[in-house]
């Protein structure tokens, strides 16, 4: 036998294979519970709701949320312990960089001072000869 045959119908029906809807389910027509909308027997159900100019000319109720301060265990969160890090690290390499910068500067001009000395004693050999 063909493993297609259309001859042949299915093994359960469609009416058995639906479940009851449970009791929380409300049908989308007539607004009742425990069944779904393509179940429904009952009639459509018109529900009033406010237009939209109705819902734009009333203000909105903001929410407010209040919290103390000491409610919360610890104010340094997650975010600032990685912030702070990161900061230090910067200062780290900012003083570390100051430093060269600094023993750089100080070579150099010892370096300089070494020559200008250098080339007086020259010239003041140059002189006496």
């Amino acid at each position: 036998m063909h493993k297609y045959n259309r001859n042949q119908g299915p093994k359960y029906s469609f009416a058995a294979s639906r479940n009851k809807a449970p009791a929380t389910q409300q049908c989308q027509k007539c607004l009742q519970y425990g069944h779904y909308t393509y179940d429904c027997k009952g009639e459509r159900v018109y529900k009033p709701r406010p237009t939209r100019t109705q819902q734009l000319k009333k203000p909105l109720k903001l929410m407010e949320v209040k919290m103390e301060e000491d409610s919360l265990p610890n104010k340094d969160g997650l975010a600032d312990k990685i912030l702070k890090k990161k900061e230090d690290e910067r200062k780290k390499k900012k003083s570390s960089r100051r430093s060269r910068i600094t023993f750089s500067l100080s070579v150099i001009l010892a370096f300089t001072v070494e020559i200008h000395i250098f080339q007086r004693q020259e010239q003041e050999q140059e002189q006496e000869s």
